[in-house]
């Protein structure tokens, strides 16, 4: 079996993504936060830790050789804010020049009063995206870092990142910094799948997944299954990064399709794993943890399709959750399923993607 090398560039790509190399596992530092339980349960809901994905993608940085002293997982309730402040600074401060952070947080998302992004650590004060990028900023000498979280609002970073034009900081985010999300593991699934080096992410079929192709893959999962608009920025200098490389090429197109797969007259989302060689299908379905396979057979399946679609300038009904009424609206955008609208009475202040069941001609 092929080893599934993860890569990064050690050195500053020009704008068409030439000089990548392989990234040395022994410079590489990895720090992670997953919370998912809080001492303010009536705040913050905890969530099922059965299966969690981000132990998964620890647990894959420890198979490819990165010295422990290089790995920090802070969870649940060790993961207090204080804890998490006294224990970010030392560890960034031990890397050298040309080492290479990679950064997760998992759990719940929030704005404070000040209108500021932060993640909420089991207990203590706010821990904001701002803090984040800039602790790493002022204390990690090397000068690339990629900044991932899977939470409500998580695009805080994307815009925190961008803040640093001399830096190659990159960020891959769940939603955008203004919508909350969901509580499912879609976003580090995908994030996982593609350091494993699946190719079902490997969209281009060219034997390797960059940050540019997998920035895409996650924003088009987040919006397909989960409904809501995943949030990246990856400078120019950073588009062709691997992230693995040496995958086996699909041996069928249908591949990473996403379909429905019909149970006794329920439809349900999933995506073709693999094609078996009675053609039957392999299908992986979207759930919490994505655990789910089945081998189906083909006349089970069709094509996934968006269950609504408005033309850009379309007059729309948005349907809010927070007060349960229908408001007038435009749309103004779309991607995939998603339609970025503009309410008729409001400021563009409140503008934002909605996903497909909450809007109606």
């Amino acid at each position: 079996m092929k080893k599934i090398f993860l890569l990064f560039t050690l050195t500053i790509l020009s704008l068409k993504g030439i000089g990548q190399e392989k990234l040395d596992y022994g410079r590489t530092w990895v720090f992670m936060v997953g919370v998912l339980e809080w001492a303010d349960a009536n705040t913050f809901a905890s969530f099922d830790k059965k299966g969690r994905v981000d132990a998964k993608i620890m647990k894959f940085f420890e198979k490819q050789g990165v010295p422990a002293n290089q790995m920090l997982y802070i969870k649940d309730q060790k993961a207090s804010t204080s804890a998490v402040r006294e224990a970010f600074v030392p560890f960034l401060k031990q890397a050298k020049k040309g080492d290479i952070l990679f950064f997760y947080y998992c759990g719940h998302g929030y704005k404070n009063d000040g209108g500021k992004v932060c993640f909420a650590n089991y207990k203590g004060a706010d821990w904001t995206a701002e803090e984040i990028v800039k602790t790493v900023n002022d204390n990690f000498a090397g000068n690339t870092a990629l900044f991932t979280a899977d939470c409500c609002n998580s695009g805080g970073l994307a815009m925190e990142v961008q803040k640093y034009k001399t830096r190659n900081y990159a960020a891959l985010n769940s939603v955008v910094p203004t919508n909350v999300s969901t509580g499912n593991w879609t976003f580090s699934n995908a994030l996982l799948y593609a350091l494993e080096g699946r190719n079902f992410v490997d969209t281009d079929n060219n034997g390797a997944v960059q940050l540019a192709e997998l920035a895409s893959y996650i924003d088009t999962e987040m919006a397909l299954v989960e409904g809501q608009k995943a949030s990246y920025f990856v400078p120019a200098s950073m588009k062709n990064w691997t992230l693995s490389s040496g995958i086996p090429a699909k041996k069928n197109s249908r591949i990473g399709e996403r379909v429905m797969v019909d149970y006794d007259g329920t439809d349900w989302l999933g995506f073709i794993e693999g094609v078996e060689v009675d053609k039957k299908l392999k299908v992986r379905f979207y759930s919490y943890t994505n655990n789910e396979v089945d081998i189906v057979e083909p006349s089970r399946v069709k094509p996934f399709k968006c269950a609504s679609d408005f033309p850009i300038g379309t007059s729309v009904k948005v349907y809010s959750t927070s007060d349960e009424k229908w408001y007038p609206a435009k749309v103004l955008k779309k991607f995939s399923c998603l339609h970025y609208i503009h309410y008729t009475e409001y400021d563009s202040e409140y503008d934002e993607w909605v996903s497909p069941e909450n809007i109606k001609k």
